[in-house]
């Protein structure tokens, strides 16, 4: 189940899953759209959803314009996105999505690559220290 569209609130997402109650259901948090929403800040989606992530979708924006832009510069964190998925150990899915975007795949997706490793490199490290 995907935060986005209609379910975009990450409690409503949280009250179906503890309802279906099945382990074959799981939940994709599109990071973007809670917080783009008014629904929650990154830290409130995830403490509600993590028992169930398994998938993200990655994509960052301009809230005034609802304009893509790359990975760090746009209005949501995705520095903290990984901090807390490192945190809890997580080894699901992570997708990028990047749509109407001029240049190709060759260009963004290397760059949105790089920027999600350094993070979690930078996350992995503070954990150490």
């Amino acid at each position: 189940m995907e935060t986005h569209d209609d379910w975009c609130n990450p409690k409503h997402v949280a009250e179906v899953m503890r309802q279906v109650n099945h382990p074959a259901i799981a939940v994709n948090w599109d990071v973007m759209h809670p917080v783009r929403m008014g629904f929650a800040t990154m830290d409130q989606a995830f403490e509600v959803l993590k028992p169930w992530i398994r998938h993200l979708h990655v994509h960052d924006g301009l809230r005034r314009t609802g304009r893509l832009v790359p990975i760090g510069k746009g209005d949501y964190d995705h520095r903290r996105v990984i901090e807390l998925l490192v945190s809890i150990k997580y080894d699901g899915y992570l997708s990028g999505e990047w749509i109407n975007w001029d240049d190709p795949y060759e260009v963004h997706l290397p760059r949105e690559l790089a920027t999600l490793k350094g993070y979690e490199r930078e996350a992995r490290e503070s954990v150490l220290h």
